[in-house]
């Protein structure tokens, strides 16, 4: 990516901080017009253009939503329509070439029992676990998911093991609850929360990331610095490709410690943004464009709002600015 497209992307990841993620839960629709939630009855509906609100199934963005007679949407759990069952987000998304606890449901939805988490010891995930490991899994792109099951990648749920390594670093012991097995293609982890950091040091691997000149790589590299202390990496794994990308990956997916990048290495984050969508369709591409560059442009129109409230900002200087130039003047 070339320096002007860098400053574009980086440009669009800044002014849509709270808009990152196209599989994020947002509100249905991502609030937008013909979105309609009632207070009445507590039910989103979608309203079309003769106002009457939409029944069955509908196709929105890239998302499947589905509504009963009554025009409520459906949302939080399963649900059987036409004899075929399928889950539900909380934001109305059905769930697809995504992870529902330890199962994968293809691209109609159902569950692919090949591609399912493999439980590895006699002791049961719990509800906890399970419930991380949808939450987390749910922030990664489809394309990513479908990329990882069609390339016969499988992930291992290690519940009986302590640890993968344990080397000695800053002084104490730095214990790792994930490891990528690139020869086998095991994705294996012990601790349900360290699922996103295993798969992200997938996702480098598989985009060239750990390759020698990989222009990724070295762009995030130069930021890592900056990255370290957020991203808590060891002094142990201080040069280790695979590692800092996996703890990047898996940071830049959540909210608080992405709003800490984006501040202190805007660089790497869009960076990230790019490898994150790179398996995306064009139209999804395309989609995600007009989304952060609208996105974006209510930012700007925001902050000069805010300028001319509070009398400095873009292109207004402080009145002690002012006067301190008249002064020297």
């Amino acid at each position: 990516m070339n320096k002007q497209n860098r400053i574009l992307c980086l440009a669009l990841v800044m002014g849509s901080s709270l808009l990152l993620q196209s599989y994020g839960m947002e509100a249905p629709g991502n609030g937008k017009e013909n979105w309609h939630y009632s207070q009445k009855d507590y039910h989103w509906y979608y309203q079309e253009q003769d106002a009457a609100h939409h029944t069955g199934w509908l196709k929105y963005e890239g998302e499947w939503y589905w509504f009963d007679e009554n025009g409520w949407m459906m949302s939080g759990g399963y649900r059987t329509i036409d004899g075929v069952r399928y889950f539900f987000y909380s934001n109305g998304h059905m769930a697809w070439n995504q992870y529902k606890e330890l199962k994968y449901l293809d691209e109609n939805g159902q569950e692919d029992d090949k591609h399912k988490i493999r439980v590895i010891g006699s002791e049961s995930p719990t509800s906890e676990d399970r419930d991380l490991i949808t939450d987390d899994l749910y922030e990664v792109p489809r394309s990513w998911i479908r990329r990882f099951v069609d390339s016969g990648w499988e992930f291992m749920f290690y519940k009986k093991k302590n640890y993968f390594a344990a080397p000695s670093s800053d002084g104490e012991i730095y214990y790792v609850y994930h490891a990528l097995d690139t020869h086998y293609k095991k994705a294996k982890f012990i601790e349900s929360d360290s699922i996103l950091e295993v798969f992200g040091e997938y996702v480098g691997y598989a985009s060239g990331c750990y390759r020698e000149n990989s222009a990724w790589m070295e762009s995030l590299w130069n930021d890592f610095p900056r990255l370290r202390n957020i991203l808590e990496i060891p002094s142990y794994y201080s040069d280790d490709k695979q590692f800092y990308f996996g703890k990047a990956f898996a940071g830049y997916l959540d909210d608080q410690t992405r709003e800490e990048m984006l501040q202190s290495a805007p660089d790497a984050c869009a960076v990230l943004e790019e490898i994150l969508h790179s398996e995306d369709d064009e139209e999804t591409r395309e989609r995600l464009r007009a989304e952060r560059e609208a996105k974006a442009q209510e930012e700007r129109v925001r902050a000069e709002q805010t300028a001319r409230e509070n009398g400095y900002g873009p292109g207004v200087k402080k009145p002690e600015e002012t006067e301190a130039s008249t002064g020297e003047s």
